[in-house]
């Protein structure tokens, strides 16, 4: 695996974009990074109104009116889903780009299983779906990029938060699905997943995960990166990554290509299924 050497491309600067959970943390890092690297417009969807507000007005001072705009949105919602993107395209009379950033964790599992399912996967594949109709070439669109941000708990094969880590692997099937070669060259949508390791954010500190180095969430391989360097790394595979490829980011590191490890890995998952059922 090599460190990606991404360079600047045009495929943020003059674009509009919609950010899932963009009000806070890596989201609200990912809307302020899209817009420092000269995207048009920026809608972030959001539940929490007051920092989804506050943020809209420090991006006003900061980049200009009407360069952002917040949107209240259960994303578990469908009908408020749908309803968010049809006000994108109201007032932008187009959509260029997502990031399908707002995801949930929760270590009581047994009562929160549906919400994280809801948000993580579900709401995912929704917001994924409507914008690839409405990017989409073969429909009349003009392509575009989805981005959809995965964990590396779905590169682990083990019992921890096994709800979350469920979601988190059907995210980067799915990504990787929509994302291959033959749907992109009929959408000219680039579809990807960002992998991304424990980042300080508040989700962690709300579910007591952030102290415990060994932790369900956390591994001693490790480190809690900071925002910024997330955010970085994600801004860095929107410039130029590949429609199909996975990276990870993590450990304050740059992002880092390892879609040959993920399709090794299927490859040796058929290969062995294949022999079973050829027999000995």
């Amino acid at each position: 695996m090599a460190a990606c050497g991404l360079k600047m491309s045009a495929n943020i600067e003059d674009k509009i974009f919609v950010v899932t959970g963009g009000a806070v943390g890596v989201g609200a890092g990912i809307v302020r990074a899209l817009l420092a690297e000269n995207a048009r417009h920026v809608a972030y969807l959001d539940i929490r109104e007051r920092e989804g507000e506050a943020l809209e007005a420090e991006l006003s001072r900061n980049f200009g009116a009407l360069r952002a705009k917040f949107i209240k949105c259960d994303i578990a919602d469908e009908h408020q889903l749908n309803s968010a993107f049809t006000q994108v395209i109201d007032k932008y009379r187009r959509l260029d780009g997502v990031v399908n950033n707002a995801g949930v964790v929760n270590t009581d599992e047994t009562q929160y299983f549906k919400k994280i399912i809801d948000i993580n996967f579900t709401a995912t594949i929704q917001s994924s779906l409507v914008a690839l109709d409405l990017m989409r070439a073969d429909k009349g669109g003009a392509g575009g990029t989805i981005l959809n941000i995965s964990s590396l708990r779905a590169l682990r094969g083990d019992s921890q938060l096994p709800v979350y880590a469920a979601t988190k692997t059907a995210v980067l099937h799915f990504s990787n699905s929509i994302g291959g070669k033959e749907y992109n060259l009929k959408t000219n949508v680039r579809v990807m997943t960002v992998c991304l390791g424990p980042t300080d954010t508040a989700i962690l500190h709300r579910n007591s995960l952030i102290e415990d180095k060994d932790s369900a969430f956390t591994s001693n391989a490790d480190q809690r990166q900071r925002v910024e360097s997330a955010v970085t790394g994600i801004i860095e595979v929107i410039r130029g990554g590949q429609s199909g490829t996975t990276w990870m980011v993590s450990n304050d590191n740059p992002a880092v290509d390892i879609t040959k490890n993920v399709n090794e890995s299927y490859e040796v998952i058929a290969k062995g299924v294949k022999d079973l059922l050829l027999g000995p």
